[in-house]
């Protein structure tokens, strides 16, 4: 024998039947001859029949998510909707090509696409390009999209940058693909989305790279809620560091049992675009409310104005409804990054030893706890003016980084369209994107933050020269 047993590759499953007969039913859609449709889909019906079995011994999710195509292909057809019909093909078409080259998630819950598949199904999508195939393209970049989740955790733990920017090529391929102006784009996108992930694709893992996406992920999150405790604490209000605390424990276990239900029932695959949406109303939500946290805290840097307002706050300095604001901020920014965090961490588990893999997420951890610490016990000593001052900029940064990356997962995910603009900057590691729908709510902010701060500024000169003019009469 040429091979060990267990070590032939499996043969994959011959779809050509099936494929000929989406294409052969596409071409008679496109000629609005239903009857001629009906006939050729009737071989693609037959191989599924024959199939149908042996994919749900693999994968029940696949078998379900085929039969759905089939049945919405087959009553597009018999309702004379050719539109309807044509997108249901599509999306059976590329759930043949995940049956064929194991890109699937099986029975067991075990997700088979890898980083080089992934590489490998961008090539394939350039194939389609160069073919002017673009409704076969277009699905095989909502794949994409939704099997990015499934190895952005090999990326992430090498390169943030990397990340960054396939983070953002994900959606400039979504807009070239569905634009007839710009599909000329996106074979070059493609080209750089391949250049991109290449240098990872065979590459080994260690507890550092388990330590950096704790880290790299519960950065942004810590500045939050460090920055809201230590408020509370110079507020002299225990009531409102304890709702931030126990918001922060709730986006914790939240995180963590989402993360454990993808792990155990679902797959990365199956909740990708869930994860999606989730990235994207929090991201949207929070950088709201850190909007106001800023201005809050900007507000208060003018001394005279927080003495003030401490002198009639006596027993309680932050409101029953601000700490309730600051417990939900907490939360959804934890959120965010733990279940990304958990996703990402269980995707590592089998690329190295459990030893490894623990090690590497403590230590992440506990740089993270080393920070926090740091923070919340040298800010304190800050005088007050530098503190509300610095607060209000981080704040706002976070704010307009989120605003920006909940608005690109929110396109990811289909929610908003994602159209973009070549003359707008691109700049990922900033969350700003060259979409108007992202970028419009940014310059909105900064204008915002703009504004109040001349308003300040305009405002303290005639308190100035208001008490000059008092002392020279």
């Amino acid at each position: 024998m040429l091979f060990p047993k267990g070590v032939m590759a499996a043969e994959k499953p011959d779809i050509s039947e099936a494929e000929k007969a989406v294409k052969q039913t596409m071409v008679a859609l496109d000629k609005a001859d239903f009857d001629q449709a009906k006939m050729a889909f009737q071989d693609g019906k037959l191989w599924w029949t024959r199939n149908k079995q042996d994919v749900k011994g693999k994968s029940y999710d696949l078998a379900q998510q085929m039969d759905r195509q089939v049945a919405v292909v087959s009553l597009g057809i018999l309702n004379g909707e050719a539109k309807t019909a044509t997108d249901g093909l599509q999306v059976f078409q590329g759930l043949l090509r995940d049956y064929r080259d194991g890109t699937y998630t099986d029975n067991d819950g075990n997700t088979k696409i890898t980083l080089a598949s992934y590489i490998k199904k961008l090539g394939e999508t350039r194939q389609l390009v160069e073919n002017k195939d673009w409704g076969a393209a277009d699905q095989q970049v909502q794949d994409l999209q939704k099997q990015w989740l499934s190895v952005e955790g090999d990326v992430v733990s090498q390169s943030q940058v990397a990340y960054d920017n396939m983070e953002r090529d994900l959606m400039l391929l979504a807009a070239y693909v569905q634009d007839p102006t710009k599909q000329e784009r996106t074979a070059d996108v493609l080209d750089g989305m391949e250049d991109t992930l290449k240098p990872f694709a065979n590459v080994t893992y260690t507890w550092f790279d388990a330590a950096l996406i704790p880290f790299r992920e519960g950065l942004e999150a810590l500045l939050i809620v460090a920055t809201l405790l230590t408020f509370a604490k110079r507020a002299k209000t225990p009531n409102a560091r304890k709702w931030i605390v126990g918001g922060t424990a709730a986006g914790l276990l939240v995180s963590l049992v989402l993360g454990l239900i993808v792990a155990v029932w679902l797959s990365t695959l199956a909740f990708g675009k869930n994860n999606t949406l989730i990235n994207g109303w929090t991201g949207v939500i929070a950088s709201l409310m850190m909007l106001y946290v800023s201005y809050w805290l900007h507000s208060n840097s003018d001394m005279a104005k927080w003495n003030n307002y401490m002198a009639t706050k006596s027993d309680q300095a932050i409101s029953n409804g601000k700490m309730i604001s600051f417990a939900v901020l907490a939360f959804l920014a934890i959120m965010r990054e733990g279940l990304e965090t958990v996703i990402f961490l269980i995707g590592m588990v089998g690329r190295m030893s459990t030893a490894e893999l623990i090690t590497g997420i403590l230590v992440g951890l506990g740089v993270l706890c080393i920070i926090a610490v740091v923070m919340l016990k040298f800010s304190v000593h800050l005088p007050l003016k530098p503190f509300f001052m610095i607060s209000s900029a981080i704040v706002f940064y976070l704010c307009f980084k989120f605003m920006g990356s909940g608005i690109h997962s929110l396109q990811l995910a289909g929610v908003i369209p994602a159209t973009v603009q070549d003359y707008l900057p691109s700049i990922p590691a900033l969350s700003i994107y060259p979409s108007w729908y992202s970028l419009l709510p940014q310059l909105i902010f900064v204008l915002v933050a703009v504004v109040i701060l001349v308003r300040s500024a305009l405002k303290k000169r005639a308190m100035k020269q208001l008490v000059d003019k008092g002392v020279n009469g």
